[in-house]
């Protein structure tokens, strides 16, 4: 960041690192408000970009993950994702986890999506990436604290799930959202 920044109404000063962890860098920096004059630090979660795939069988069945996450410190129902890494376009990373993930692959993969996580802390993106005629062609290649669960699902089971409140991960409701918008 440069040392300083001017956005309308705000000053910004050169941030400095906090943690440093394999998946975030935490930042701090100041920032005044001109209106106030005030001056206090605010912290940024550096995450890398994220995707959500949307993966659509032939007969129209969503391809659905099953894994835990310590966050929630449950098993939760999903569909595929991840980062993506430095300088891959986020559709190429939305087929690779899609591979990983669940070894399917398919065909006109494309983005339907793009948000924000969380602004007020956050600069990276989820992109929801929509894959086609998705089939099984390999075994899954997951990490090594990856336990995933892959099955099949029409995607009005997929919207009843959502209902009951079984998914209510924020950013695969949102890629949901996407696709739900995408098709009408």
């Amino acid at each position: 960041m440069n040392d300083r920044k001017n956005v309308v109404g705000w000053t910004v000063l050169q941030d400095r690192i906090i943690l440093e962890t394999p998946v975030v860098t935490i930042k701090a920096g100041p920032v005044q408000c001109k209106r106030s004059g005030k001056q206090k630090d605010f912290y940024l979660f550096d995450f890398p970009d994220w995707v959500n795939v949307v993966a659509l069988t032939p007969d129209r069945d969503m391809v659905v993950i099953r894994q835990f996450r310590y966050g929630s410190n449950r098993m939760e129902i999903e569909i595929p994702g991840g980062m993506v890494n430095d300088r891959e376009p986020p559709v190429d990373a939305g087929c690779r986890e899609l591979l990983e993930e669940t070894g399917y692959a398919g065909s006109n993969a494309r983005i339907i999506g793009k948000v924000c996580p969380n602004p007020a802390i956050q600069r990276n993106y989820c992109y929801t990436v929509l894959v086609e005629d998705a089939v099984k062609i390999a075994d899954p290649s997951q990490d090594d604290m990856e336990d995933i669960e892959c099955f099949l699902l029409p995607d009005r089971e997929v919207f009843g799930l959502i209902a009951t409140g079984a998914i209510d991960h924020g950013l695969v409701l949102n890629a949901l959202m996407f696709y739900q918008n995408y098709k009408i």
